[in-house]
């Protein structure tokens, strides 16, 4: 049976160009995630434990709006798709907020500095960044029906999400010494804006049935398109509900996000005053992000050996020893790159195989309920990349707390405490392993590789009729 795609898979440009736009969501989501906390202590003056419980405050509430919006992607029919035509409309603001997240007047009372962060914070990260995100992380599921489009095109996205966070956090510091910290959020900005652009332009969605251009193409069933448009909320919760896979993937989602959120949001701190270099910043996350640009070129072929879900198992348990080695030798630098490579390796296969691996969902709601639910089901990488990184922005600011730091030392080039230094030690790597421990555990009940080629004949076969 010929399948309906034929002839319409997605070329290596569009690959590409899929690639690029989460190059420019990194642009903001890694520039927020490690260099906002460093901002609100250090140069606004901000206290370490209010910025902990409002990053966690907002997330809760970015959370929310995750499942809002999968569900409002789902509900939506352009001629331009469902994902591609929320990239276009979110790209400037995208760019906009995060200008105005480092540009809190000096002004501003501490009340009126904590309240300007918390609500461009909420704006951004539950408006903005979620309408962005979310409809990218869609696209996946939308860009290709078969498995190793999507996994290609995953393993490209995280190459170019690597070398953003390399350039990030090898140049950030140095822009914000040239241009401030304005300055240096407005480059950024709209850098992240041409990306996102060139992804909406040079993209196609496939797997979408209601296209308003294509509604009249032989394959689409003109009773089951209806049938999904006035499929109501309630009822879309009710079959996603049914997919037990999508509770295990976003609790996975949360405890790795959370864990970059510590790794990322407490490295700088970690270099400074653990190593006693705020240089050693950019060949930390080198050690960190290197192998996993590598690997994330390979990973089709790994896939190949191993299976997706076997390779993640490994990265886990290459994770823990990473961090557990850093944990054993705290002051290190040698044990740090060391441990950070580990960290590095064991990510490959959570990023383009847990990216992957949404879209196996997605395939198994459709499969299991007939209701193909991309937005939605899609919620799950939003949530938890959202939520994960709210615990983890939270988890810096208590854990800086917990360790009595002080921005003002920072600033008056006064060393921090042996207990605060000891401390710190602690939160980057015991917390990291008690994640990846949790993450492990529910990976082990989420094997979907054993069902997957069953899943893509039968609704290959659904599709052709």
């Amino acid at each position: 049976m010929m399948n309906k795609y034929a002839g319409k898979r997605p070329g290596f440009g569009e690959k590409i160009a899929f690639a690029l736009g989460d190059g420019g969501c990194n642009f903001v989501w890694t520039t927020l995630g490690s260099f906002l906390t460093v901002y609100y202590t250090d140069n606004v003056g901000i206290a370490a434990a209010t910025i902990g419980t409002m990053m966690l405050l907002a997330r809760l509430l970015d959370g929310i709006s995750d499942l809002i919006m999968g569900t409002i992607i789902d509900h939506t029919h352009t001629r331009w798709g469902k994902a591609r035509p929320w990239i276009l409309w979110s790209a400037i603001p995208m760019g906009v907020g995060l200008v105005l997240m480092f540009s809190i007047p000096s002004s501003l009372s501490s009340k009126g500095k904590v309240a300007y962060a918390f609500i461009s914070y909420v704006l951004m990260a539950a408006v903005v960044y979620t309408a962005c995100n979310l409809a990218y992380n869609t696209l996946l599921a939308l860009f290709s029906p078969e498995r190793k489009d999507r996994i290609q095109a995953s393993s490209f996205r995280f190459f170019c999400t690597m070398a953003t966070v390399l350039f990030i956090n090898y140049n950030t510091m140095d822009f914000v010494g040239k241009f401030g910290w304005t300055g240096m959020a407005s480059i950024f900005g709209a850098i992240a804006v041409g990306m996102l652009l060139i992804t909406f332009f040079f993209t196609k969605e496939r797997n979408n049935q209601d296209i308003a251009e294509n509604v009249d193409r032989t394959f689409v069933d003109t009773e089951k398109k209806k049938k999904a448009q006035k499929l109501s909320v309630g009822k879309s919760f009710a079959y996603l509900f049914k997919n037990k896979y999508f509770l295990l993937l976003t609790l996975i989602f949360v405890v790795n996000y959370t864990a970059l959120g510590v790794n990322n949001g407490l490295r700088i701190y970690y270099a400074r005053d653990v190593l006693g270099n705020v240089g050693l910043m950019g060949t930390l996350t080198l050690c960190f992000i290197l192998p996993k640009m590598i690997g994330n070129l390979v990973y089709p072929y790994i896939v190949k050996v191993l299976g997706n879900w076997r390779a993640m198992v490994i990265g886990y348990i290459v994770e823990i020893a990473g961090v557990l080695l850093m944990a054993v030798l705290p002051t290190s630098a040698s044990a740090a790159f060391t441990g950070l490579i580990l960290l590095g390796i064991g990510g490959i296969p959570h990023n383009a195989g847990l990216f992957a691996m949404v879209a196996d969902v997605v395939d198994y709601g459709e499969w299991k309920t007939g209701v193909r639910l991309d937005g939605l089901t899609n919620s799950a990488t939003s949530f938890g990349m959202k939520v994960g990184a709210g615990l983890g922005s939270a988890i810096v600011g208590w854990g800086l707390a917990w360790a009595a730091y002080e921005g003002k030392r920072t600033a008056q080039k006064v060393a921090q405490t042996a207990m605060t230094i000891a401390r710190i030690k602690s939160a980057y790597t015991i917390i990291p392993v008690i994640l990846f421990a949790i993450g492990l555990v529910a990976l082990l009940f989420c094997n979907l590789d054993k069902i997957a080629p069953q899943m893509e004949k039968d609704l290959a076969a659904k599709h052709a009729e």
